[in-house]
């Protein structure tokens, strides 16, 4: 951690991958997607640039070098929560052997 002289704290975020579709950045808690096609002005940035990151506070990430600030919640989160899983109903009737041909 590193601290401003104004009194802020920064966390550090590590930048895990780049790609051509955006940059997965390592939270402490989340692990979260910048995409280029949401925040085209990173697209044609260099690695060292994109790899400055801190994060403000729990809601806000910033690169010094770009003078750039993003909130948290306009980033995508993964793991992402699965859909809600509904159980397949069963009549409760044994089912009948299919032949397979092979």
């Amino acid at each position: 951690m590193k601290t401003l002289s104004q009194g802020k704290t920064l966390s550090r975020v590590e930048v895990t991958h780049i790609s051509t579709h955006g940059l997965w950045l390592l939270t402490d808690n989340s692990e979260l997607f910048v995409s280029f096609t949401d925040f085209p002005p990173f697209r044609n940035i260099s690695s060292i640039k994109l790899t400055h990151v801190v994060q403000l506070h729990s809601d806000m990430l910033y690169w010094p070098d770009l003078n750039i600030e993003i909130p948290v919640k306009r980033l995508r989160c993964f793991p992402l929560a699965p859909a809600k899983l509904h159980r397949a109903r069963r009549s409760g009737r044994p089912t009948k052997p299919r032949a397979v041909t092979v």
